[in-house]
């Protein structure tokens, strides 16, 4: 399987264009999909002025879901339902039954984040 690995200089920019269209958007705050949403959220939050909140039940249509990838689309699809709630992601894989509301980059082959460990990547050896 072909390897990305995706560096902290490409995640602060792809945050900046994140913020430049969340702030357009007038959200109220912003949730973080465990665990690969986490850091995208709390950047997001520092870098817009805007709350975490860690409670799922607490989403509303002026929160913004983070998330590292729309891969399957599973998580997303099944966290929002059908309500109309803005996400956005840092990749998004053309194969997902969610389309993000934001994304920065095509998803092709497997993403190491900046923040995987060898423990926490599920591809073998790839940190």
């Amino acid at each position: 399987m072909n390897k990305k690995f995706y560096s902290w200089v490409q995640f602060d920019r792809d945050v900046v264009k994140i913020a430049r269209w969340a702030h357009k958007q007038n959200f109220k705050n912003i949730y973080g999909v465990p665990r690969g949403g986490m850091p995208l959220a709390v950047s997001l939050s520092h870098k817009l002025d805007l709350p975490l909140i860690w409670d799922k039940e607490k989403i509303t249509a002026k929160t913004l879901i983070a998330d590292d990838i729309a891969d399957s689309g599973e998580t997303l699809k099944r966290l929002i339902g059908k309500r109309r709630i803005k996400t956005a992601t840092l990749y998004f894989d053309e194969k997902s039954i969610f389309l993000p509301s934001f994304y920065c980059r095509l998803k092709k082959g497997w993403i190491i984040f900046p923040w995987e460990t060898r423990h926490s990547s599920k591809y073998d050896r790839t940190v």
